[in-house]
């Protein structure tokens, strides 16, 4: 399965909803974005312009609160499993 190239930012309250397979799921698609543009294997017309409304490489500085948030939410039971 290739690694997912976006990511659509969940708020918190939105990360308490899911359930824990699907929470441990988008941790593991947050932890598989690529680092940076830099870094990446793709052609550089796909790099811009990017859709603002997810994060595309850990490089973006949206991508350790919402690793962080997810974290949190794994941290708390949850009554969604």
């Amino acid at each position: 399965m290739p690694s997912p190239r976006r990511l659509k930012v969940l708020s918190l309250t939105q990360l308490h909803r899911l359930s824990r397979p699907r929470l441990l799921a988008y941790r593991c698609k947050v932890l598989s974005l690529e680092s940076s543009p830099e870094l990446s294997d793709r052609d550089p017309s796909e790099t811009s312009p990017l859709d603002d409304r997810y994060v595309w490489f850990k490089s973006d500085p949206r991508w350790q609160p919402v690793y962080d948030a997810v974290l949190a939410a794994l941290a708390h039971p949850n009554p969604a499993v």
